[in-house]
């Protein structure tokens, strides 16, 4: 079995929509460009990149994302590299209703198999 790097740095990111569509129109620019997306991030240290569907929020729409790096100096160069990913999908994104909320984290514990 490989052997899993550990993040030290982790980053949780709520992303509330006003509509169901709005979040499909999301989900859907990262489908097709998800993967070009997680090479550039990868490349500067991301270890795990996550999308995941918020299913206990009635009556909301919610995702959440997680951004696991190797060290502060990944996340760093992570953040810049969100900021030019973001400004460039400015056009699309200003279409979409939504409110972002960042969770940083510092990993203490990590089990897995």
């Amino acid at each position: 079995m490989a052997e899993i790097e550990s993040a030290k740095l982790i980053s949780y990111v709520k992303i509330d929509f006003s509509t169901e569509a709005e979040l499909e129109l999301y989900v859907n620019m990262f489908e097709k460009e998800g993967e070009g997306f997680w090479l550039q991030l990868k490349e500067i240290g991301l270890l795990r990149w996550r999308i995941n569907r918020v299913w206990n929020k009635r009556g909301g729409f919610e995702l959440s994302q997680i951004f696991e790096y190797k060290d502060e100096g990944s996340f760093v160069k992570g953040q810049e590299l969100l900021a030019e990913i973001l400004e460039s999908k400015k056009d699309f994104l200003g279409k979409i209703n939504f409110k972002r909320t960042a969770f940083r984290n510092i990993n203490i514990f990590d089990y897995y198999e």
